[in-house]
């Protein structure tokens, strides 16, 4: 009886890191200077029709870029974890001049942080892959310096 109990602890503190990372990435764009950056509240109301595209929507010149932000744990990030008003949204604002729409994807197990285009997404999904593992060619590698568990990351040479 005891055991079931530190278990059902054990289970509940399992790390929810996404939060954290938003604020991270925030922060450190934030501190390129001569940048805005806009956070996009979650949508937890659940109305019809009022779902955001991406986390954040940043701008420095002369590009706009919207992120969405996930923190993964294993080795792979399924494309199921983008909804489809995301892929749809941000796929719509690929297509106009100077709007760069991606993905931030941290996979927390491998220290790996990446940004993945939309378009790249897209290719993927159009080809029949289902998710993108840590260790794959594709996307940037956002470099960074680990603290304890998060990073600092520096996007002077990204945006």
């Amino acid at each position: 009886m005891r055991t079931a109990r530190i278990q059902i602890f054990v289970k509940s503190m399992s790390p929810n890191y996404g939060k954290e990372f938003e604020s991270i990435i925030k922060k450190s764009i934030e501190q390129l200077g001569d940048t805005s950056i806009i956070r996009l509240h979650d949508q937890t109301t659940g109305f019809i029709g009022s779902s955001n595209i991406c986390d954040f929507i940043a701008y420095r010149y002369p590009y706009e870029y919207l992120f969405e932000c996930k923190s993964i744990h294993g080795n792979t990030f399924p494309y199921s974890n983008i909804s489809d008003v995301q892929l749809k949204g941000m796929t719509e604002m690929s297509n106009i001049n100077g709007v760069f729409p991606a993905v931030i994807c941290w996979w927390v197990d491998h220290d790996v942080t990446k940004i993945l285009p939309i378009q790249i997404i897209n290719d993927e999904i159009k080809a029949g892959h289902k998710s993108i593992r840590y260790d794959s060619e594709l996307g940037t590698i956002v470099p960074g310096k680990k603290k304890r568990v998060f990073f600092e990351y520096d996007f002077s040479k990204l945006l």
